[in-house]
């Protein structure tokens, strides 16, 4: 990799947490207890928190008090209970909005996840109908059009930049990564690409799902800051682990799904300032968001309102409400539990003579993709579930990454709160099962 160098700005990492004892049994027990995914399935290790995390009771109850005690819908009903409904909804806005922003103008837009809220991103930020150089310079440069994402993106995070992009005549530009998945830029990397073209969004996953890396974001955001460019962070994984690191970025846009943290599925948000957001054009049209239909034309409502056309999931946003709830509380608790899974589970699959990818950055949460030499990741995924040891296998959504890291799939165990050393010990044992049933 010559000429190549990793962008290291460590003054922005949080310091590394010192753990001085691990969380006490009784209290694991006590928080997976919320869970009653296990009281299901006494006997699973769930190893695949990356793709869904679980549930705890309180989302579960939330989501079931709107469908059987208060399902009716929202902003429209002038009715008490259509009010009340209404502000619960209002409510979980400005709390998703703080979870993931300082800033005093920022709101929340519902999507159903991740995917769709960069799909409108991808939509409203490159459209031609979006007045956005008043907040944003390099929307007023005439070099072509740029979109700057990493070879380690989630799939998410990149085909609706590549429709964007055909549709509208950017060109698509990406960090190249090495072979253990951390970024590898050459040297003047932004200054060569700023020569050439106008790069007007920078578009980067904090963290990967497939090998947990945090990347260090922090030389981006101050290049975007500086060049008048929109700089955006997928905090898909990162919601659950460093939300902290997601605020201090101070991004123009984040984008999340609540099932990533301990909520329900079909419901995520983008998170932005409204005045940027009111200078962008709609992405679906329909009821909901309007202010004047004719013939003809019609006219909008403000943000975040013009971008959510039709019912929303409630339901499944009452559940976010409840989902940041518990995030807030065994924030803490999360953090070291998951230092020490990591440190426990980093001595012990040192032993089995897999290789893991990604144990090289400098910081990652414990996201574990791995492969048994001469293994298929497929037959690796089948056999632990034979042992009652579900992790995810394939490729992640993440076909870039595999080819820089040199396979075309990897089995995953990503470990969370409601983790035990025991479920490292079982992921260690199913890992010799399989080596002995392939003669490894």
């Amino acid at each position: 990799m010559m000429g190549l160098r990793p962008i290291i700005h460590k003054s922005c990492y949080l310091p590394k947490v010192k753990i001085l004892h691990t969380i006490s049994t009784a209290m694991v027990d006590a928080i997976k207890s919320e869970f009653p995914f296990f009281t299901a399935n006494p006997n699973l290790v769930y190893l695949d928190s990356a793709a869904t995390a679980l549930k705890p009771q309180r989302v579960i109850d939330a989501l079931a008090l709107y469908n059987a005690h208060e399902s009716v819908n929202v902003h429209r009903g002038v009715y008490r209970l259509s009010q009340r409904a209404t502000d619960t909804v209002e409510s979980v806005r400005q709390k998703t909005a703080a979870f993931l922003s300082t800033e005093k103008t920022a709101t929340a837009v519902f999507t159903r996840g991740t995917t769709e809220g960069i799909n409108l991103l991808a939509h409203v930020l490159t459209h031609p109908n979006s007045r956005l150089a008043d907040f944003f310079p390099a929307f007023a440069h005439i070099r072509p059009p740029a979109i700057l994402m990493s070879q380690s993106e989630h799939h998410a995070n990149i085909v609706p930049w590549q429709i964007a992009a055909r549709e509208r005549g950017y060109q698509l530009l990406y960090i190249p990564v090495d072979s253990d998945g951390k970024f590898a830029v050459p040297e003047n990397f932004l200054e060569t690409i700023a020569a050439a073209y106008s790069l007007r969004i920078i578009a980067l996953g904090l963290e990967s799902n497939v090998t947990g890396i945090i990347h260090d974001l922090m030389p981006y955001r101050e290049w975007a800051a500086k060049h008048g460019a929109v700089f955006i962070v997928d905090a898909a994984q990162a919601v659950v682990h460093v939300p902290e690191r997601v605020r201090a970025l101070k991004p123009d846009f984040s984008v999340f799904s609540a099932h990533k943290l301990f909520g329900a599925t079909g419901v995520g948000a983008v998170v932005g300032a409204k005045n940027v957001l009111d200078a962008c054009t709609v992405y679906q049209g329909g009821g909901g968001m309007i202010n004047t239909v004719h013939e003809a034309t019609s006219t909008y409502l403000e943000a975040p309102t013009k971008f959510e056309a039709g019912t929303q999931a409630i339901g499944e946003i009452y559940a976010l409400g409840k989902a940041l709830d518990f995030a807030l509380e065994h924030a803490q608790t999360l953090r070291t539990h998951e230092g020490d899974l990591r440190a426990y589970a980093d001595a012990k699959l040192s032993k089995t003579g897999i290789r893991i990818f990604g144990l090289s950055a400098y910081e990652r949460s414990p996201i574990y993709s791995f492969e048994i030499q001469g293994v298929h990741a497929h037959d690796t995924g089948t056999l632990l579930d034979e042992q009652d040891i579900c992790v995810r296998a394939g490729h992640h959504c993440c076909q870039l990454l595999m080819r820089a890291l040199g396979v075309s799939a990897t089995a995953r165990a990503s470990f969370s709160l409601y983790n035990t050393r025991d479920d490292v010990d079982r992921l260690t044992q199913g890992i010799e099962y399989v080596k002995k049933i392939f003669r490894k």
